[in-house]
């Protein structure tokens, strides 16, 4: 019987704060959020061509940052990049998705009835 005292701390610690799964999950999940990350940026694109407003641009290249983020996870894991400077790029990600969120909120509240490329 597995006990909470038979857990290591590498079990029990956060993969953010450096703790790593065996090579071969962190793969796996890898490759399943690039699978999904790929799906969610092609739909909101497709939305994007149907709706044709920049709020619908700016929520798809937002999702497209999640694709980046795993971009960012697999550089990390074959080590081309280092943990500074993967965590510095992958937060740096996570505020150009925020600013391009709140971008959309504007774009969709202030001119949301303009249709990119119509007069």
């Amino acid at each position: 019987m597995l006990s909470i005292a038979s857990l290591t701390a590498d079990v029990l610690s956060p993969l953010h704060f450096g703790v790593s799964l065996s090579d071969s999950l962190l793969i796996i999940a890898l490759s399943a959020g690039t699978v999904f990350s790929i799906l969610v940026a092609l739909l909101s694109f497709v939305a994007f061509a149907r709706r044709r407003t920049m709020s619908y641009l700016l929520i798809a290249v937002a999702f497209s940052t999640f694709l980046g983020k795993t971009g960012l996870g697999l550089t990390y894991l074959i080590g081309r990049m280092n943990s500074e400077m993967h965590h510095s790029f992958e937060h740096s990600l996570d505020v150009v998705m925020m600013a391009l969120v709140l971008a959309a909120v504007y774009y969709a509240r202030s001119q949301e009835s303009q249709k990119l490329g119509s007069d």
